[in-house]
């Protein structure tokens, strides 16, 4: 009985490494006709894929790709790197700025090294977003949030089959493993917030619908943001404790805070559907004010303070 299941194993290890022809043990499904001539390039770690407009020398795209094909990885010749840049925030002055593709980077499959796990060649792209700039003919004060850069990975073969994006199926773009190979990725332009946690206030309530001396000179406390997602805040009192000198009751909750790249807005409504705006009256970095109203009519200035922390300076509704 041992014999015979290692005589199994052995057999159903050869099928692996050398099946050509059977998509149950070789998935790979670019040219179903002559799967020897396909090819994959998988994704095995995403190293860095997002582009931060504070720090854009510093920022980069780096993938780590592990090729293979019909001879585990020795029959493909080269990958080309290409990029395109997506405008997603044009201008009224300077209309859509988005530019078309071009290759950036040549890797010969000479370059990439075995990996001595899977058997497999691997290699790590690292393109620097100054060098993808220059090669799109960017600067960096052109970039906006949300703004893309896309990157396509192209597998060449001696025989001129190149096998991309633009060929790959779903079942292995989307696959696991050693076979999510989609031979692109998307990279955003983002801005890092902090602006969540404890923040101490000291509210002025200036005019309301009805008098309210309980609130007079001011009112003090603590409220939080708390981070619902990159960007979003909830705030978990819209009125900076209004609500609770002036009529005893709960904060003003359930409106959102958006921080996109330093441009704040909000969005929901309160317990009782009342509409918010916030303005910004001063920031210092250390203490952050707000002019802020309800379609109800109430009206205020909040200084906000965080213990530990500063507020960004660019900041604006």
């Amino acid at each position: 009985m041992k014999n015979r299941n290692k005589i199994i194993a052995v057999l159903f290890a050869l099928g692996l490494g050398f099946s050509c022809t059977d998509e149950s043990t070789y998935p790979i499904d670019f040219d179903k006709v002559n799967n020897s001539n396909a090819g994959i390039l998988s994704q095995v770690s995403v190293i860095s894929v997002a582009f931060d407009k504070f720090n854009i020398p510093g920022a980069k795209y780096e993938v780590t790709l592990e090729a293979n094909d019909a001879n585990r990885g020795k029959l493909f010749t080269s990958v080309d790197i290409f990029v395109s840049y997506v405008d997603r925030t044009p201008s009224s002055a300077n209309g859509n700025n988005s530019k078309t593709e071009v290759k950036i980077k040549t890797h010969q499959a000479s370059e990439f090294v075995v990996d001595g796990t899977t058997g497999l060649p691997r290699l790590t792209v690292s393109i620097t977003a100054p060098e993808t700039l220059t090669a799109l003919g960017l600067v960096a004060g052109e970039l906006e949030g949300s703004d893309q850069f896309v990157y396509r990975q192209a597998m060449n073969f001696p025989d001129g089959r190149v096998f991309s994006s633009n060929n790959v199926t779903t079942a292995i773009a989307s696959g696991g493993g050693v076979y999510k190979s989609p031979f692109q990725n998307v990279v955003a332009v983002v801005c890092p917030s902090d602006l969540g946690g404890t923040i101490n206030y000291k509210t002025y309530v200036f005019a309301a619908v009805v008098p309210i001396a309980p609130c007079q000179p001011f009112v003090t406390g603590t409220t939080t943001w708390d981070e619902l997602g990159p960007g979003a805040y909830a705030v978990e009192d819209a009125t900076f404790g209004q609500y609770d000198c002036a009529w005893n009751d709960n904060p003003a909750s359930g409106v959102t805070l958006n921080d996109a790249c330093n441009i704040l807005s909000l969005t929901g409504s309160d317990q009782y559907g009342l509409i918010y705006t916030f303005s910004i009256f001063s920031n210092d970095g250390t203490t952050l004010v707000i002019d802020w109203s309800n379609d109800y009519g109430d009206v205020g200035r909040s200084e906000l303070t965080r213990t530990g922390k500063t507020w960004p300076l660019g900041l604006t509704f």
